[in-house]
């Protein structure tokens, strides 16, 4: 009888994990959106929305990914527009494939061949991201494949666009200037660290105590205090970066940083773009320790400028390429399932 229940209980669980693994794998295959009648699941969706997850984090230059989504931005929830971005990048390459092959585009034997071969790949670097994409949105090596093979074709589309339409794409010299000035800054920074190590007679490195750590932290941050002192009652700023400046970065970058939105740590980011040309910030604390920031006009030349253009101009013919995908969407029947993407979580 113990026997007859135990191979009972036994065969109930196993119901029950099949049960799960079919309603998860009915969930994932669920219909999201149809763009002119073709499916899109809802873990296609979630291809696209880890990307886009990823993107927004390094913009954010967030060291707290949990509670980003939380946050607000322009307005609206970082999860909520996450979501939305997903969904249009989602919807654009359904309409670029639709496109590309009203044109007569499709992918030859030696692209879809690469298509399935990154899929099938037995290198282990990129095994692992194959596994974490599959594990993230629920896709199989042949949803993956199909998938793929859409964004490989919506890309094949966007380079016959660009190269009917060159004129239509690229941004003019002042769309550039403009976004130059607009999303890029310039900055020298005296960094006075809040952390040190001592090494040990074999070489390795010794943390400090506890109490070491803080009596440390004490004293840099009133060093710190000391150079924005200087720093405000006018002693040359390049001075005191080289005279306390702990950055080892500015030794490569005697010009300061030229950078643009999600380049630097959220604080520093946020200090700089805050500044106005020839303005120095009060004391600004990051996770390095204190910064002094001074912000300068930007460079007109040289490296830092010539790439800063080559982004904007991607950006710009990103967003121009987008708007006309965007324009088809009138001409198609798209039908999104809204309840589905309202359940999705953002974590």
């Amino acid at each position: 009888m113990k026997r007859m229940k135990k191979a009972a209980a036994l065969f109930l669980v196993f119901v029950l994990l099949c049960s799960v693994t079919a309603c998860t794998k009915l969930e994932i295959a669920r219909e999201i959106a149809t763009v002119n009648g073709r499916i899109v699941t809802k873990a296609e969706y979630l291809y696209y929305l880890e990307d886009v997850k990823s993107q927004m984090l390094t913009e954010s230059g967030t060291q707290d990914a949990e509670s980003f989504w939380d946050a607000e931005i322009d307005g609206e929830k970082a999860s909520e527009a996450a979501k939305k971005k997903a969904l249009e990048e989602m919807l654009r390459i359904e309409i670029a494939c639709i496109k590309a092959e009203e044109q007569g585009l499709s992918l030859t034997d030696a692209e879809a061949s690469q298509v399935r071969a990154t899929v099938k790949s037995n290198d282990a670097a990129q095994k692992a991201q194959i596994d974490a994409v599959k594990s993230a949105t629920g896709l199989s090596d042949n949803q993956l494949i199909t998938l793929l093979t859409k964004t490989t074709l919506a890309s094949k589309y966007a380079s016959e666009l660009y190269a009917t339409e060159a004129e239509l794409m690229t941004p003019s010299k002042e769309e550039i200037a403009a976004a130059y000035q607009q999303e890029y800054v310039r900055v020298k920074h005296v960094l006075i660290g809040n952390t040190k190590e001592e090494t040990a007679e074999n070489g390795e490195a010794v943390a400090l105590t506890a109490e070491e750590a803080e009596a440390y932290s004490k004293a840099q941050k009133a060093k710190a205090e000391e150079v924005l002192a200087k720093a405000k009652s006018g002693s040359d700023f390049d001075t005191l970066v080289k005279e306390y400046g702990e950055d080892p970065g500015t030794e490569t970058a005697p010009n300061g940083y030229t950078f643009t939105r999600g380049t630097m740590v959220a604080e520093f980011e946020a200090a700089s773009y805050a500044l106005e040309v020839g303005e120095i910030s009060d004391l600004v604390e990051s996770s390095y320790g204190w910064h002094i920031i001074k912000r300068y006009a930007l460079p007109t030349s040289g490296e830092d400028y010539d790439a800063a253009v080559q982004a904007i101009t991607g950006a710009l013919t990103q967003d121009k390429y987008n708007a006309i995908v965007d324009s088809y969407k009138s001409e198609m029947t798209v039908d999104i399932q809204q309840s589905v993407v309202n359940g999705i979580k953002v974590k």
